[in-house]
């Protein structure tokens, strides 16, 4: 279940940097900064716990 969960979160997170992408090219990067400041949050906390 955890694994089906992750799969979920980084499609998400794939789904709104790539939106922010589009959005970048039409000159309006905030999506793509909120998605990636969110990413890289939820990276840092997550990633970085000790196990």
């Amino acid at each position: 279940m955890k694994f089906i969960a992750a799969i979920s979160v980084f499609a998400l997170f794939a789904f709104f940097i790539g939106w922010g992408i589009i959005l970048l090219l039409r000159g309006q990067p905030w999506l793509l900064i909120a998605a990636l400041g969110v990413f890289l949050g939820t990276f840092i906390k997550y990633g970085c716990l000790s196990h």
